[in-house]
């Protein structure tokens, strides 16, 4: 599992692991980074929050979590997510009648979801991108020969190391060939990325892997999906329509990758590739010849194919350095530090460094002089306010910082380096107090009146997140602890706000009504955004908050919950409200939902299950009411759509296959999107 961080409340060891961080959090699992105790090898520790599982789900959810650790056990490929371990930890569930934990212990990975480099704004290039691909089709045929299925291939399942190697992760619902646990007709996996005959009830086999990894090949390569649209145009697409050659995305794709890519995306098995080795073999074929033409492209035109042409610039004469560098600094008062000038700084301060000879002295007193304490100034002048205008605020502010703390590290170890100290701690006194100035005017905003204006409260808690990405570039230590427990302070009033519009929308029964829903569910999402972002800046453990907050705030968001979805209930039955609202309101059920399950601790297991349970069987109810609709009821597919989104986001795979099995029928039916 990819290594980053993520803030959340620590527990003590699991089995014979220590816990030292958290690296992700899902609607059922947390990911903790931790150490092995009797090897000191550090993994990746998946633990299932058996207290969110209502008991409809529980048996699905256990089984598929064994089966990941199973099959996780017995794949030992450097293109596959190893599992070391699988046990379980009794965390006092029993007394809920929710038995252990269990838990696995994988491979710990330095890297990011192949979903992030698909997301970034630079993609990858065609080499390292089929490169990549390539290795994930090593994995696949690894499995493939042990006669295991994975059945859910997907960018978010592949993890891509720091050195581009990937990772294939995730056999939850893998088939074994000796296994009854995945029966012919079941549906499950992400269905922008499933093979025809899966959407169809059939059986899946190896060449449904392929087909899945060709969506992603496409995806990657073409830089646009070969299937887009709701869930339902989605699966119409797969089993009727075929996707353009993805060089009509990517003119710069060189044409042997659409041959390539359009067999594995056949919509028959057979006239797929025979394995996940044969197209492995195409696919490394077509980078060759890629390769080849390239290189009998002259070297402007290179470009053509997303390659890079390495050049070895010379290093600059330190001295001529300075001079260029004293003239870029002097500018910068009247003149903005946008991405590329800022680039261009760096970069002279790299080359000065990298080089040798020079008037050392020159160079301080160019970073001093010209630089640090000019900036200086001009951070403190211009520091982002909330509720200031726009045109009085620098847009290049945050670059400036990097700038000012990019000098400060050069200097280090230099007779300068005390001035450049002094001015850091300048810069950081002022930032922490104007922090606590600005949380606490934030604060009052938020809890004046019965309804505050909460768009410019999240515009203005921006401005507090950029106070404190400063405070991390300048290393200040102790500023930024302070700021976090501010935080973490304004996290507890934000969901005190929450839980005081979640009673009146729902005292007396005629809150939603009295109010206006649409306007309710906005301002709801947009503190629960708000107060996910304080808790990941806060870097704090959620367990630190009070549990009387924590409390209030679960059982009010149940009864919101229970009235919103008896609501859209009585909605679907009589044919009232739209498709819109009822997706909106959904929606905001289901942020409410995610945020409660980040907030549990010991204290309020009972109640978190409580709630789980109770939304659980309201929306299963809802779902089963609409997958009983008869074909062609546009309605009832839109908000089948709906909840099967909502589903797929609280982790609830049982009431997201009731969906998508009704999607399916409207599917194969053909009938029009």
């Amino acid at each position: 599992m990819p290594d980053g961080a993520v803030g959340g409340a620590l527990p003590g060891p699991i089995g014979p692991y220590r816990v030292e961080g958290v690296l992700g959090q899902g609607a059922m699992s947390v990911v903790y980074r931790a150490t092995d105790g009797r090897s000191g090898r550090p993994v990746a520790l998946k633990l299932l929050r058996a207290e969110l599982l209502a008991a409809a789900e529980r048996n699905a959810v256990l089984a598929r979590f064994g089966r990941e650790a199973q099959i996780g056990l017995k794949l030992d490929h450097p293109n596959i997510v190893r599992v070391h371990d699988y046990g379980t930890l009794d965390a006092g569930l029993g007394e809920m009648g929710q038995g252990a934990a269990p838990y696995l212990a994988m491979e710990l990975i330095q890297g990011r979801e192949l979903k992030q480099y698909l997301e970034a704004d630079t993609p990858l290039s065609v080499q390292q991108g089929g490169a990549l691909m390539a290795s994930v089709l090593d994995a696949l045929a690894f499995a493939h020969a042990r006669n295991v299925i994975h059945r859910d291939i997907k960018p978010a399942n592949i993890v891509v190391q720091d050195d581009l190697t990937p990772k294939l992760a995730d056999f939850g619902i893998a088939q074994i060939s000796s296994s009854d646990l995945t029966q012919a007709g079941d549906l499950l996996g992400t269905p922008a990325y499933m093979a025809p005959e899966v959407l169809r009830g059939e059986k899946a086999d190896a060449r449904s892997d392929l087909f899945s990894a060709g969506v992603v090949l496409y995806y990657l390569l073409a830089q646009r999906r070969p299937f887009s649209g709701s869930v339902a145009t989605v699966m119409q697409q797969i089993l009727f329509v075929e996707p353009p050659p993805p060089s009509h995305g990517n003119p710069e794709l060189p044409p042997p990758f659409d041959t390539v890519i359009l067999k594995a995306l056949a919509k028959a098995p057979a006239d797929r590739y025979a394995s996940a080795a044969e197209f492995a073999e195409a696919l490394r074929h077509a980078l060759v010849v890629a390769g080849t033409m390239q290189a009998a492209v002259p070297t402007a035109e290179l470009t053509l194919f997303n390659a890079e042409v390495p050049t070895v610039a010379p290093l600059r004469d330190r001295d001529a350095l300075a001079a260029a560098l004293e003239t870029a600094l002097r500018a910068i008062p009247g003149q903005p530090l946008d991405a590329r000038k800022l680039t261009e700084l760096l970069d002279m301060l790299a080359d000065w460094q990298a080089g040798s000879g020079g008037d050392i002295q020159r160079w301080q007193s160019v970073l001093l002089g010209a630089g640090i304490e000019p900036l200086t100034e001009l951070i403190v002048a211009s520091t982002p306010a909330p509720r200031a205008a726009p045109a009085s605020q620098r847009r290049d502010w945050m670059p400036m910082v990097r700038l000012f703390a990019a000098m400060t590290r050069a200097l280090a170890g230099t007779p300068a380096a005390d001035r450049a100290r002094m001015s850091a701690a300048r810069i950081a006194f002022d930032l922490s107090g104007r922090f606590f100035l600005y949380s606490g005017e934030l604060n009052r905003v938020l809890m004046d009146g019965d309804n505050p204006d909460i768009q410019m409260l999240s515009l203005d808690f921006l401005r507090l997140e950029i106070l404190q990405h400063a405070l991390e570039e300048l290393g200040a230590e102790a500023e930024l602890a302070q700021s976090r427990s501010a935080m973490l302070m304004f996290a507890v009033q934000v969901i005190r706000k929450v839980t005081q519009i979640l009673r009146a929308c729902t005292d007396g029964n005629d809150g939603l009504a009295r109010f206006g829903v649409a306007i309710i569910l906005a301002n709801i999402e947009e503190l629960i955004v708000m107060a996910q972002r304080l808790f990941e800046t806060g870097g704090q453990a959620t367990g630190g908050l009070p549990q009387d907050a924590v409390a209030e705030f679960i059982a009010a968001a149940g009864r919101f919950a229970s009235l919103s979805v008896e609501e859209l209930r009585g909605e679907v039955a009589t044919g009232a409200g739209t498709a819109e609202s009822f997706a909106a309101r959904l929606r905001g059920v289901g942020q409410l939902y995610l945020f409660a399950t980040r907030l549990t601790a010991p204290d309020c297991a009972a109640l978190m299950h409580s709630l789980s349970t109770m939304l659980y069987g309201l929306v299963a109810g809802l779902t089963a009411d609409l997958g009983n609709a008869p074909v062609g009821d546009t309605g009832a597919r839109s908000r089948l759509v709906a909840l099967a989104d909502m589903a797929g986001g609280l982790g609830w795979s049982e009431v997201e296959r009731i969906a998508l099995t009704a999607l399916r029928r409207w599917a194969v039916a053909g009938v029009a999107a």
